[in-house]
């Protein structure tokens, strides 16, 4: 299989001080639950890293689908109110040309 996913919020997480709470495989549980989100339009990279924080549901990129793309600078859109954690991720990409699909466990970010 030659997809590789990078992780968005890997290097930003090793970095801070939850970096022990968010490398432990416990801190991950997504579930499909409506969530009270509050994320603004910013890079996508910190719009990530709030929405792994308030719903811990790993994002992670295709690679090879957005290789071209420095998608951490891309603008997000708005998110706010109680809503489903893929809605929220969908609504957040509306505003550009990525796209979100479910996997095991979290989320995938691909080029449309």
């Amino acid at each position: 299989m030659r997809q590789i996913l990078l992780s968005l919020f890997a290097l930003p997480l090793m970095l801070s001080p939850i970096a022990a709470a968010a490398q432990d495989a416990s801190y991950y549980h997504c579930e499909n639950k409506r969530i009270r989100l509050n994320i603004p339009s910013m890079p996508l990279g910190k719009a990530l890293e709030k929405f792994t924080a308030a719903t811990r549901c790993p994002v992670s990129l295709d690679t090879q689908e957005v290789a071209n793309t420095d998608v951490r600078l891309v603008s997000t859109f708005p998110v706010k109110g109680r809503i489903l954690p893929a809605k929220a991720l969908n609504k957040m990409l509306s505003s550009s040309p990525l796209k979100s699909r479910v996997i095991k466990g979290g989320y995938s970010i691909y080029m449309n």
